[in-house]
């Protein structure tokens, strides 16, 4: 978590830490709604913020839904 945070704050490789942090706040979004814990503000503000970061860079990640995405080497 702490090396996905930190690829948010320097600006670089910033797709990879979002995918990173994403499981990380499904698994903390769970906890606190599964077990009915105080709390879980954080882990709602967090997970929009995150929204928010994956809409910002949305063309980044417009691979990982084409059906078959193009490939950048092809033989002749």
């Amino acid at each position: 978590m702490l090396v996905a945070g930190l690829l948010l704050l320097i600006g670089r490789f910033v797709p990879l830490g979002l995918v990173l942090l994403g499981p990380i706040l499904v698994n903390i979004l769970m906890f606190h709604f599964l077990f009915r814990s105080p709390g879980s503000a954080t882990g709602i503000v967090c997970t929009a913020l995150e929204i928010f970061l994956i809409w910002a860079y949305r063309s980044c990640f417009l691979g990982l839904f084409a059906a078959a995405p193009p490939l950048s080497w092809k033989h002749s």
